[in-house]
């Protein structure tokens, strides 16, 4: 009887064992996150609102991820008229691959910021918006809208924000930091 009795609570400890093994929760793995982008050129197109023949391109190239050659900025140069509105598109590039549909693709993880120098009368929106429950700005299409007469730089940087976006550019990292020389004429 007492054999019995410990076979008996030895199956049933085997099935407890097999029973809450079973039932375990799988814990899901979250996949990984995208990492920066390697990018090398970035082409700013400017075309006048009130002057669709009135196209504006300038490029800033970085060819060494090392930093060790600096950019190439003589065409980083951006020639813009006084009190005028411009449609601005981005493109990026990795060598001569163009990336921007992927970056695109990953709206919800970017933001472009604009940083205008002092003095300069330009003023940077972003027009498009990402996916994300409360839409935010990407900044592949912006309105840049000049003033008076000016001279100075705008800064643009674009930041990977995997998670983490939400509208200000401080979160996450850079993918790209550009600075284009702007000059807004007669």
């Amino acid at each position: 009887m007492k054999k019995k009795k410990i076979i008996l609570l030895a199956s049933i400890f085997t099935l407890l064992i097999c029973w809450s093994a079973c039932n375990k929760k799988e814990t899901a793995i979250a996949p990984p996150l995208p990492g920066n982008e390697a990018l090398t050129t970035m082409i700013i197109t400017a075309t006048n609102a009130g002057d669709s023949t009135d196209v504006r391109t300038a490029k800033w190239i970085e060819l060494d991820p090392t930093g060790a050659t600096p950019p190439d900025t003589s065409l980083a140069v951006l020639n813009l008229k006084k009190n005028a509105s411009y449609n601005v598109t981005i493109q990026l590039l990795d060598s001569l691959t163009d990336v921007t549909p992927e970056i695109k693709d990953r709206e919800n993880y970017h933001l472009f910021c604009f940083d205008v120098s002092s003095g300069l009368n330009l003023t940077c929106i972003q027009t498009d918006k990402d996916t994300n429950p409360t839409p935010l700005p990407i900044g592949l299409t912006d309105l840049f809208t000049t003033t008076a007469v000016s001279n100075g730089h705008v800064e643009v940087t674009l930041h990977h924000q995997p998670n983490v976006k939400n509208g200000d550019c401080a979160p996450g990292s850079i993918d790209m930091d550009c600075t284009f020389t702007v000059n807004i004429t007669n």
